[in-house]
């Protein structure tokens, strides 16, 4: 920083400032016609400090930062005050436009007026001068340093109109921003040119003609030995016909290349050209899979992401959020596209092993030969083409963390009795190895499967259903969440179809559609429905194209109750109500699993057991 004063009496004020403040500032006087080459000998300055015709001069100056040092209304009144002792009653005010504190009028105090004449240059200032000489309309003049030359010219009574301390001050503190402000703008910008050096793309720079104004080392050396002219010659073409994210030949080379349009605050359309080599994506491909495998898959889902407006469905989140704060294994029941992942991932993030690893596993997705080496793992030689290092399986990258096995019902016997040793030792031993590996794991059941009748059937163990069954969370189908099929149309279609209004699309005829589906699908089949309506968001939709997407189905829901009648319950008159109670739990349990009865009427699974003889879960 650098302090030019126009008088030796301003430099001594600005040193007693600067030592109030414990500042270092180098201080010199000098005039307009000077200032540039004095200000020079002191190198690259960053902010400059001074006021009137040196400081427009300063401005010249290239890099630099001019603070221009005003007037208070003090220092206008002080010097009109020694004018006015020596009989001055028309006082004007001549001085430059940038010293004045503010766009100041005429003013009079008592029988004395005080008029304003902001000037822009010396010929300005001498003109006014002498024009207020002439006609008289001034008996005395106080302004800047030229104009109190102009007025001792004329043989006027005159006063050099000073900054005061304060008005120093401020100038002083103003010059300290600016200066850790582009101490802070050099160092983010240091930063950022250390990244962009640094990162494995090359990096290109356009101005608003597609020329390039900056690269990094490695698009240099992607377009060496000549950049400028390698650029142009391979890159033009590229550039003019740009429509997204592609794969070219550059140098032999081949790159993934992206255009990113850079939005700037004076509209100027410049760009930035990525170019990745593909063998460098193609590792960077492979470290991430080998890591996510290695950890495992993160739960994104937590409780406040699900959806819901409908009392009962909350109540159900209520109970979640309990058992998520618990050690205990979770079954949960549900149709296709009732959201068990979703539910499933809630409870990991709501639980102590958040941060831990959430394993996601689809029974029904691994083949039968391989289910055993993809659950447990395998050593080394336990098959042929295993890995000679050998692999952890699925329930050791779940270790401190949480696995959700979805279609439980579909595990074959063999690998369900291998499951239930996991459950209750929590260890494990990899396929063709006789190591124990001891596992902290929660796991997480999910199926739409019947297990009870599955147990009674033969083909799920009656042991690992108690094992995995500790808690249960049933999640209602949508066509019993009526509150909730339009709230989640609109989340989904407002997430497919940006921009779109809700309220255009969906009349209130089609509003009525929807609540009258029996959506068999569930969330995954109106999420999609969704998606459908994205696509023809700015289209009429027709009849038959509503029938297709929204088909009625009643006719298999009147079907079913001819068949089953399981929505309904046939009671015997006059007899005892103690009869009645366990005449509607034996018929639902006739109907429904245990866990579908307790859901039904509400009570617990211990309630179940007391009202009913330990016989009817054995028919």
């Amino acid at each position: 920083m650098l302090f030019v004063a126009p008088t030796e009496d301003m430099k001594h004020r600005v040193e007693g400032v600067l030592a109030d403040l414990h500042l270092s500032m180098p201080v010199i006087v000098s005039c307009d016609k000077n200032v540039i080459a004095d200000a020079k000998e002191y190198g690259k300055i960053d902010v400059v400090i001074s006021r009137g015709g040196i400081a427009e001069e300063l401005k010249k100056l290239p890099g630099t930062s001019v603070v221009e040092l005003g007037t208070s209304l003090n220092d206008l009144l002080r010097a009109a005050e020694m004018l006015q002792a020596q009989g001055c009653h028309r006082i004007g005010i001549v001085m430059r436009a940038n010293i004045l504190f503010d766009k100041m009028h005429d003013f009079q105090i008592g029988d004395t007026k005080l008029c304003i004449y902001p000037c822009e240059t010396y010929e300005a200032i001498e003109a006014t001068v002498r024009t207020l000489d002439e006609t008289g309309m001034a008996d005395g003049i106080a302004g800047c340093m030229y104009a109190v030359h102009v007025a001792k010219s004329r043989h006027m009574l005159c006063t050099y109109v000073d900054s005061c301390s304060a008005s120093i001050l401020r100038a002083v503190r103003e010059a300290v921003r600016i200066v850790r402000a582009k101490q802070d703008e050099a160092l983010q910008a240091g930063r950022m040119g250390a990244v962009v050096q640094n990162i494995q793309e090359g990096i290109v720079l356009l101005d608003e003609r597609q020329c390039p104004i900056f690269c990094n080392e490695n698009a240099k050396a992607i377009f060496s030995p000549d950049f400028a002219r390698t650029f142009h010659a391979e890159m033009d073409r590229h550039i003019r016909h740009y429509q997204g994210e592609q794969l070219i030949d550059v140098c032999g080379q081949k790159l993934l290349f992206q255009m990113v349009p850079l939005e700037m605050e004076n509209h100027i359309e410049n760009r930035v050209l990525i170019f990745q080599k593909m063998e460098t994506v193609m590792k960077s491909e492979q470290k991430i899979h080998a890591s996510l495998y290695q950890k495992g898959l993160y739960a994104k889902l937590h409780f406040s992401d699900i959806l819901t407006h409908t009392p009962k469905m909350e109540k159900i989140i209520e109970m979640a959020e309990k058992y998520a704060r618990t050690e205990a294994n979770v079954l949960i029941y549900g149709e296709t596209g009732t959201g068990k992942e979703g539910m499933a991932q809630s409870l990991h993030n709501g639980s102590r092993r958040a941060d831990g690893p959430f394993v996601s596993v689809n029974c029904t997705s691994i083949p039968r030969n391989l289910m055993e080496s993809e659950l447990f793992g395998y050593v080394e030689g336990a098959f042929t083409g295993a890995r000679r290092s050998g692999r952890k399986g699925l329930f050791e990258l779940a270790d401190k963390g949480t696995i959700f096995l979805d279609e439980i019902g579909e595990l074959p016997l063999d690998v369900q009795s291998r499951l239930l040793r996991v459950l209750q030792e929590h260890e494990i031993m990899r396929v063709g190895g006789d190591a124990v590996i001891s596992l902290d794991i929660r796991v997480i059941c999910a199926t739409n499967q019947d297990l009870f009748r599955m147990v009674e059937e033969g083909t799920f163990r009656e042991d690992l259903y108690y094992r995995i069954n500790v808690l249960n969370i049933h999640l209602p189908p949508l066509r019993e969440r009526k509150a909730d099929i339009l709230p989640l149309m609109r989340f989904y279609f407002e997430r497919y179809a940006a921009g779109a209004a809700f309220e255009e699309r969906f009349d209130r005829k089609l509003k009525k559609r929807l609540m009258e589906y029996l959506w068999p699908g569930n969330i995954r089949e109106l999420r999609n429905l969704a998606e459908v309506f994205a696509c023809y968001a700015g289209e009429p939709i027709e009849e038959e194209q509503l029938q297709e997407w929204l088909p009625d189905r009643s006719h298999k829901v009147r079907t079913k109750g001819k068949e089953g009648e399981k929505e309904m319950l046939s009671v015997p008159l006059g007899i005892p109500l103690k009869e009645v109670e366990q005449e509607v739990i034996r018929q639902m349990l006739e109907r429904f699993s245990p866990e579908e009865v307790c859901a039904k009427l509400g009570i617990s699974r211990v309630t179940l057991w007391r009202k009913c003889k330990y016989e009817m879960f054995q028919k």
